[in-house]
């Protein structure tokens, strides 16, 4: 399982890569801005910007997003390119639907809201708009924030596994 999980981020990596060596001017100010160092902590704040990104409602304009994010936060644009593809052709429909439903069940839940709002703003496609993006933004944040913990937790773990295997090799 690890080895098709390297191979599916080997994958994404190289496509990250292309699309940077097709947009120079983007690639030149990443690497100016620190953004793609290949430090743990730049590669965790990466992965968490890109899942952020990739679980909201920004269909169309995701790239802009996370290279705004990676050039304020210095995350590593790669792997917040390659984390975005969470969000997929084939899991944006049910994203979408299980985000306009969560966000949906929150806000009439609250006890100011006891029925569906009647708000003029929530009318028509508004309340669908409200209840989706409410809804990403309650997923989309724990998600961010356990990506970056994890991410850096077995960068740390493969830190450590190669200091072992140097000291080893030292040793013999």
């Amino acid at each position: 399982m690890l080895n098709a999980l390297a191979i599916r981020l080997r994958a994404l990596r190289w496509r990250a890569q292309r699309w940077l060596r097709r947009h120079p001017r983007v690639h030149r100010t990443l690497h100016a801005a620190g953004s793609m160092k290949g430090e743990p902590e730049a590669i965790a704040r990466g992965v968490a910007i890109g899942l952020f990104v990739g679980l909201t409602p920004t269909v169309g304009f995701q790239t802009a997003l996370m290279l705004a994010a990676c050039l304020l936060l210095a995350g590593n644009f790669p792997m917040a390119f390659a984390a975005s593809f969470v969000s997929n052709p084939f899991t944006t429909a049910p994203f979408y639907w299980g985000f306009h439903e969560l966000g949906e069940r929150v806000l009439c839940a609250l006890p100011m809201i006891s029925r569906r709002p009647n708000a003029w703003f929530l009318q028509g496609p508004g309340d669908e708009l409200i209840f989706t993006v409410i809804g990403s933004l309650l997923i989309a944040g724990p998600v961010a924030l356990l990506g970056y913990s994890l991410t850096g937790r077995f960068l740390a773990f493969r830190a450590r596994q190669r200091a072992r295997k140097r000291k080893r090799r030292k040793a013999e």
